[in-house]
């Protein structure tokens, strides 16, 4: 039975997508049969998995007009069930919040992890993905404006715990582009780390650090495990991948 696996803030430019590529190559890396899905309709995790105007994406797939298998794209590391830009027309759509969590059903033998990459929105397609989730990864930098971010997402789960899906567990925070150099950096993880416990989780003790192999990784279209193997953002990745898997107990 798979685990599945949410990425997932309800803002752009927190390294959802990174995260979500990253998690599921090291996984992969390690020998596990791994399906990654694209929700966001910009399709970033679809390009930068070298994707390009997939015949079949994931909203064909929820709209019933053909199979997951129809869809699934073969990459390196994982299987790709793609996106494009008429993901929006689900997104605005009044669909049921266990749309994808049926879908889903008939791959939960096929794979051991399903990582979902989540839109920059706490819209129909977030929501069903914490429905279809045992577990929530929260990526975020260490800036300003955090705590309120994670304060919508916070009611947003509470909500799906308290319906839907009662067994929903957040594994944690991922602080993403972070330096424990700066006194900012530091005051605001401490603050994170706070508001963490009011969450009922915690702060990875891995954090990710900042640089450019990430977004080079994602332009050139490889994989960042294979494309700058001993970059600080693939380390730190390599070990996040390690301690999420102790904290599911894997």
């Amino acid at each position: 039975m798979a685990i599945t696996i949410s990425i997932t803030l309800q803002k752009g430019g927190t390294g959802k997508t990174a995260t979500a590529q990253a998690l599921a190559s090291t996984l992969g890396f390690k020998h596990k049969k791994v399906l990654l899905i694209d929700l966001d309709p910009q399709s970033n995790t679809t390009y930068s998995s070298g994707v390009d105007e997939p015949k079949k994406t994931i909203t064909d797939v929820l709209g019933a007009e053909c199979s997951p298998d129809e869809a699934l794209v073969y990459c390196k590391y994982y299987d790709l069930l793609p996106a494009d830009t008429y993901l929006t027309n689900v997104e605005i759509s009044d669909v049921e919040p266990t749309l994808l969590k049926n879908v889903l059903k008939p791959l939960q033998d096929r794979f051991e992890y399903i990582i979902l990459d989540t839109p920059p929105a706490l819209g129909h397609l977030s929501f069903n993905a914490l429905v279809a989730s045992d577990y929530v990864v929260i990526p975020t930098e260490p800036r300003p404006f955090a705590l309120q971010g994670l304060g919508r997402l916070h009611s947003t789960i509470e909500s799906v715990r308290n319906g839907l899906n009662p067994d929903l567990k957040v594994l944690g925070i991922l602080l993403i582009k972070y330096s424990n150099r700066t006194v900012l950096n530091r005051d605001i993880k401490n603050m994170i780390e706070d508001y963490a416990k009011q969450m009922n989780t915690i702060v990875f003790d891995t954090s990710i650090r900042e640089g450019i192999a990430v977004a080079e990784a994602q332009t050139v279209r490889e994989p960042l495990i294979d494309y700058a193997k001993n970059s600080k953002p693939n380390i730190d990745y390599k070990a996040f991948t390690t301690e999420l898997l102790q904290r599911i107990g894997e």
